[in-house]
C-alpha cells in the first residue's frame, strides 16, 4: 500500500474505524504529524527568522456523549503512542504539578500534553490564583522559556520547549470559556474542531477488521520511517507559488479584520482571525511533512501543500466561528474580565512604588477600590508569590507595607515580612 499523505490517510482510517465527525479526525490528524514530525522542522517567516514552531493546540468541541470526541481523541493519542510513548504525556495545571514538569525540561524538549474534558481546567483559570497562568502557556506555544516564582520553588522554563495539546470541551463553550481566554490570546492558538452530531452512526459492536488494523499499522510504521530520515532541527521554505499564495491569503486577512474594525470592533472573532495567516504556515508545511522525507538539509512546501491547507483551515474557521458566537452571546464574561484587570491594576501600583513600598491606604486610595476585593486582590498576589507584605511600625501604630517580589530584600530590612496565612489573618480574609 502507497501513502502519499499521512493526514489524509489517518482521516480515511479513523473515519472507518469511528464514527465521529470527520473535522474531528481531521484536526486530530493535524496534530498527530504535529506532535511526531513537526518538532523536527522550523518555519522561517520574517517576523521569526529564528524559526516558527509547526506545533498546534487542538481541541474538540462538542456534547457529551454524542460525537465521540473522547473516542477520537483517543485514537489519535495511541498512534502517537505507538510512534514515540516518550512524548506523550497527560498534564495537570497545578502549580506544583507544573514545578515539577518544567524543572526536569531542557531546551529542544518535546511534550505532547493530553487532557480529558477541558471543561475543568477553564473554571480553574477564573480563579484568582491562577491570574497569569494563561499568558505562561502563550509563552509555551511560541517556545520562550520563563521564570516563575511559586511557593514550592523557581519554576524555570528553558527556551524552545516543542509543545503540543490535544484536549476535549463539553457544549456549550460559554459555560467553560470566557472572553478573557480571547483577549489574553490564549484561546487564539487553538484549532477549534466543533461538532454538533455524527455524520454516520457505527453499530455498539462495531470492531473493525484486518483492513483497518493494516491501514493502522502503515500509519504508525511510516511515521517511524519519516522520524527516521530527521537528525537535526531543518528549516522550512516555500516554493515561489506557495509563498505568493500565503502574502494572498495574509492581505485578505488584513482586509477582513479592518472590516471589522469599522462594522464590528469589539467582536471577539476580529482577535481569532488575526491568528489565521499563522495557522495556514503550519497547517502547510504540516501537509508537507505529512507527504514524506525531507529535501535534503531543507523542506520545502509546494502549493499544492498550501492549497489543501487552505481547504482544510477554511473547515476550522468556519467551526471556530460557531465556538466564538456561542462565548460573545452568552453575556457572562464581564466579571471575569473586570476581575483579572484590577489584579493588574493593583500589580501595577505596588511595581510603580519600587524599592519604597506602597500602603493599604495608599492602595485603596490610588485603586478606588473598596477595602474588600482589595484584600482579596492583595491575597491572591501573595499567594502568587508576586508581592511580599511587610509589617511595619509608625509612630508606634503598626502598619502594613507592600512589595513587588524582586524588591524582596528591601522588604525584609524595613519591617517583619508576612506569610500568606499571616497576611491573610492580618487582612481577615
Amino acid at each position: 500500500m502507497v501513502l502519499t499523505d499521512l493526514i489524509d490517510k489517518y482521516v480515511e482510517y479513523a473515519s472507518i474505524a469511528c464514527d465521529a465527525p470527520r473535522i474531528f479526525h481531521l484536526a486530530c490528524s493535524y496534530w498527530i504529524c504535529s506532535s511526531l514530525l513537526g518538532r523536527f522542522v522550523r518555519i522561517v517567516t520574517s517576523y521569526a527568522p529564528e524559526g516558527l514552531m509547526a506545533n498546534l493546540w487542538v481541541l474538540l468541541v462538542g456534547p457529551s456523549r454524542i460525537v465521540r470526541k473522547t473516542t477520537a481523541q483517543k485514537m489519535a493519542e495511541k498512534i502517537v503512542e505507538a510512534v514515540d510513548p516518550n512524548i506523550l504525556m497527560s498534564v495537570s495545571f497545578t502549580p506544583e504539578a507544573l514545578y515539577q514538569l518544567f524543572n526536569n525540561m531542557k531546551k529542544g524538549d518535546t511534550v505532547a500534553w493530553t487532557k480529558d474534558e477541558l471543561g475543568g481546567f477553564f473554571k480553574m483559570l477564573q480563579k484568582r490564583y491562577m491570574a497569569g497562568l494563561r499568558e505562561l502557556l502563550n509563552s509555551l506555544y511560541v517556545g520562550k522559556g520563563e521564570l516563575r516564582y511559586l511557593r514550592s520553588g523557581v519554576l524555570k522554563i528553558p527556551e524552545g520547549i516543542y509543545v503540543t495539546w490535544i484536549a476535549n470541551l463539553q457544549t456549550p463553550p460559554h459555560e467553560f470559556i470566557d472572553e478573557e481566554d480571547f483577549y489574553s490570546g490564549f484561546m487564539n492558538r487553538w484549532i477549534l474542531a466543533h461538532a454538533t452530531r455524527r455524520e454516520k452512526t457505527n453499530p455498539i459492536t462495531f470492531r473493525g477488521d484486518d483492513t483497518l488494523t493494516a491501514m493502522r499499522n502503515e500509519i504508525i510504521e511510516r511515521y517511524k520511517e519519516y522520524i527516521g530520515n530527521y537528525d537535526s532541527i531543518l528549516p522550512i521554505t516555500f516554493n515561489t507559488q506557495a509563498s505568493q499564495m500565503l502574502n494572498d491569503y495574509d492581505r485578505l486577512v488584513e482586509e477582513e479584520i479592518m472590516r471589522l474594525e469599522k462594522e464590528n470592533p469589539s467582536t471577539l472573532w476580529k482577535s481569532y482571525l488575526a491568528e489565521a495567516p499563522m495557522f495556514l504556515l503550519k497547517l502547510s508545511s504540516l501537509r508537507r511533512l505529512a507527504r514524506g522525507p525531507p529535501d535534503g538539509l531543507i523542506v520545502v512546501v509546494t502549493e499544492q501543500d498550501v492549497v489543501k491547507a487552505s481547504m482544510d483551515l477554511k473547515l476550522f474557521l468556519d467551526s471556530a466561528s460557531k465556538v466564538v458566537l456561542d462565548v460573545e452571546t452568552a453575556g457572562r464574561s464581564a466579571p471575569l474580565i473586570t476581575q483579572e484587570k484590577s489584579i493588574m491594576k493593583v500589580y501595577e501600583i505596588i511595581r510603580n512604588a519600587g524599592a519604597n513600598g506602597i500602603s493599604k491606604s495608599e492602595l485603596l486610595v490610588r485603586t478606588m477600590l473598596n477595602r474588600n476585593t482589595l484584600n482579596e486582590i492583595l491575597a491572591t498576589l501573595a499567594e502568587q508569590e508576586k508581592i511580599v507584605a511587610v509589617k511595619v511600625q509608625i509612630k508606634n501604630k503598626p502598619q502594613m507595607r507592600f512589595y513587588t517580589a524582586e524588591y524582596k530584600y528591601q522588604a525584609e530590612m524595613s519591617g517583619q515580612v508576612l506569610s500568606v496565612d499571616q497576611l491573610k489573618a492580618v487582612l481577615k480574609y
